[in-house]
């Protein structure tokens, strides 16, 4: 309403209202709204469509009850999420939440509406984004990705809490990231704010080789 305004030339054109101005141009998402947002790369056309879809998905959640399976990228703290499905486990069986951690199992189901009940354990979590990478769906493993593919979407992933686990030694823990630059600060509460955890996957290859490929997964893609 503002920068309406100040368009107009009813209010003076401030520095903030001009870069905002400029943003929308360049459909960048201005600066002033990414000082209070969730980490996002998107152009703004794709940051309100993305931004839409978390209030739809929060909506549904309230009005018609938990999901069967959680669309992590919705999640401005996944982190916070995350701890609260370890904590539900930890009372519905008497255990200290110090020494549960999720094991992995990637499901068939591609998307949320291919899923029927929620586990009976854990969590269903869709959304995901492998980059270097894919997930082969006929050996059920971690392969290279296909030509001219930067990223592809994983299906369902089942995080199930296990007490005291130990990642295959085999698998290659890949990290998860909200975005693609990897990088991020340390908040107050310790936890980065961009990783988010790794994810072990079943793999042919060392765990060097996908380190040297630069594999990871991400929460989003850019475009």
């Amino acid at each position: 309403v503002e920068l309406q305004r100040a368009l107009k030339g009813l209010v003076v054109m401030s520095a903030e209202l001009e870069s905002m101005f400029v943003a929308f141009q360049n459909n960048q998402v201005p600066g002033n709204w990414i000082k209070v947002a969730y980490p996002c790369l998107k152009p703004l056309g794709s940051w309100i469509k993305d931004f839409q879809r978390r209030i739809t998905f929060f909506s549904k959640w309230l009005k018609s009850g938990e999901p069967s399976c959680f669309w992590l990228p919705g999640f401005y703290y996944p982190q916070g999420f995350m701890t609260g499905a370890l904590q539900t486990y930890a009372r519905r069986y008497q255990l200290p939440i110090d020494t549960l951690n999720f094991g992995f199992t990637v499901k068939t189901m591609e998307g949320a509406d291919d899923v029927g009940d929620p586990p009976e354990d854990g969590v269903y979590i869709d959304g995901l984004y492998l980059e270097a990478a894919r997930w082969d769906r006929r050996t059920k493993k971690l392969k290279p990705s296909n030509p001219g593919e930067m990223m592809s979407l994983m299906p369902i992933i089942h995080f199930n809490p296990i007490q005291n686990y130990v990642p295959p030694p085999a698998d290659y823990d890949c990290p998860l990231y909200k975005t693609n630059v990897r990088a991020g600060v340390l908040n107050t509460t310790g936890q980065s704010t961009n990783y988010i955890l790794s994810i072990s996957l079943p793999t042919d290859e060392a765990a060097d080789f996908w380190v040297l490929m630069g594999t990871a997964m991400v929460t989003m893609t850019n475009d």
